[in-house]
């Protein structure tokens, strides 16, 4: 739009041109100079706008290539935004799931605040019935008292029964020997009566095979 005047003028110089051209056979020589000289005029004004056309023309050329430039950069920018958009999007559905763990915690805490108030109603009712055994077990501890008097009077009477049993375990003792005693004279008895019998019954040849192994 900044080059119009200028191709408006060089229009004009040419329109201006071929009007003395047409009207050249009636003009004098000096207007053929001027008209030369119109020309020449011309000539350089429109080298001036071609020069123009060929510096705006390296302008657009220019501009293409940063509005290319640019377009690039633009697709790299919508690429990034499109990967972030992806990251984005992860993100939200790890802060959705992270959120659905954080409820289904809540829950669990929830229920677990239930099964606490449960568990500490339990121990308040232990606690009671724990202070009602205290209050018992107070109340049997006189009840124990009477009870060692009469467990230490009852020692002192098993002492004199432990006595007692001692002075019969002495006389067990000697009892135990005189049987000892009485089995080993009937054993040599029997024997004494088999080795002398000549009898050949089953009983009386298995005695003496049982005394041969002994022997």
């Amino acid at each position: 739009m900044k080059h119009g005047p200028a191709i408006a003028k060089a229009a004009f110089i040419l329109g201006a041109s071929v009007s003395l051209l047409t009207s050249a056979t009636s003009v004098s020589a000096q207007g053929l100079r001027d008209l030369i000289a119109d020309r020449g005029q011309s000539r350089s004004d429109l080298r001036d706008l071609l020069s123009d056309r060929s510096a705006s023309r390296d302008d657009l050329r220019d501009l293409l290539r940063d509005r290319l430039q640019s377009r690039s950069d633009l697709r790299d920018l919508l690429s990034d935004r499109l990967a972030s958009r992806d990251d984005l999007r992860d993100l939200l559905r790890d802060r959705l799931e992270k959120r659905k763990d954080l409820r289904d915690l809540i829950l669990d805490r929830l229920a677990g605040r239930e099964d606490l108030r449960d568990l500490l109603r339990d121990r308040l009712q232990r606690r009671s019935d724990l202070r009602d055994l205290l209050l018992d077990r107070l109340a049997s501890r006189d009840d124990l008292r009477d009870l060692l008097k009469d467990r230490l009077q009852s020692r002192s009477d098993l002492r004199a029964l432990i006595q007692d049993r001692l002075g019969s375990r002495e006389d067990l003792r000697d009892q135990l020997s005189d049987r000892l005693e009485r089995r080993n004279d009937l054993r040599e008895l029997i024997l004494d009566r088999v080795r002398n019998s000549d009898g050949d019954s089953p009983v009386l040849n298995r005695i003496r095979d049982r005394l041969g192994e002994g022997d």
